[in-house]
């Protein structure tokens, strides 16, 4: 047989002939018409130069080639029947491993729909990569990024899941030590960017009086425990701020300082099962509403 004249679609309907011992046979086991398979198995004969079948009164009968071509056709069935059959099955089992990369916020914040989505999904080896340096899907660092931006990758596909809002907390305690003091002598506490400010610096500016005095902290995390601490007042991401009872709301959002929470991956997985499992989970999730998202 030359693979390269050979047609994969025509190797059903060979087998179905052989196997049936007539047209009107292999067409009510393949559930297509007489014509169908007469027409298939024609042209299977031509393209091969050779005869598979001896055309008798009472069938179809197999010549030579014909059982050559039906023992080796029906390794290539088995063996697709098998891909089919074992890695269908884990597809439908949803296994292997996940890599989700987001910051630490993110994580601290949706532990519980990180935790949700693996109890359901129990065979998935869920691994979660947290920090502040964006990972590479390109260079397949990660399967999935849930990240906040305002401008995702065009060649990444994604979702937007919310709007990530900011405003101004502290320590409730705080506030109570801090009721006759003036706006300057009320300590702020914010992320030693300057060189590349981020939204919480750039509300910080706004909102806080020149001389008062300022506490740093070269991360998110940092500044949020600094608040939950007592220490003083920060702009939080409102999934933070909103999520700690601890804590009380000073400012309210401001529109012009909100960007969106993205889940990303990379095109060449779109179809990945595990993907489009999390995907979905996690649309899910923000649709019922995730406190301090919106």
């Amino acid at each position: 047989m030359n693979a390269q004249i050979l047609d994969w679609s025509d190797i059903p309907f060979v087998l179905a002939v052989c196997e049936a011992g007539s047209l009107s046979g292999a067409a009510r086991q393949l559930g297509v018409n007489h014509s169908t398979v007469f027409r298939r198995i024609e042209g299977v004969e031509k393209r091969l130069g050779v005869r598979l079948f001896e055309r008798l009164s009472h069938g179809y009968v197999m010549t030579a080639a014909g059982e050559h071509f039906y023992r080796n056709g029906l390794q290539l069935r088995d063996g697709m029947n098998g891909i089919q059959r074992e890695l269908g099955g884990r597809d439908l089992r949803l296994e292997g491993v996940l890599t989700v990369t987001t910051t630490d916020s993110l994580l601290y914040t949706l532990a519980s729909v990180f935790s949700a989505f693996q109890i359901r999904f129990p065979d998935v080896e869920l691994r979660l990569l947290s920090g502040t340096q964006p990972l590479d899907l390109m260079r397949r660092d990660a399967d999935i990024a849930l990240r906040p931006t305002l401008n995702p990758p065009e060649h990444w596909i994604g979702r937007n899941l919310a709007q990530l809002s900011f405003a101004t907390y502290a320590h409730r305690d705080y506030l109570g030590t801090i009721q006759s003091k003036p706006e300057t002598e009320q300590r702020w506490i914010r992320m030693n960017d300057s060189a590349n400010p981020s939204t919480m610096s750039l509300m910080t500016t706004e909102l806080k009086p020149a001389v008062a005095p300022v506490t740093y902290s070269n991360s998110l995390m940092g500044v949020f425990d600094l608040v939950r601490a007592k220490l003083g007042i920060a702009v939080l991401p409102a999934y933070l701020g909103e999520n700690c009872t601890e804590l009380v709301r000073i400012h309210e959002p401001e529109e012009k300082f909100a960007s969106s929470l993205w889940v990303l991956a990379h095109p060449d997985i779109r179809r990945s099962a595990r993907v489009h499992a999390f995907f979905e989970f996690a649309t899910s999730k923000f649709r019922d509403g995730v406190k301090g998202f919106y």
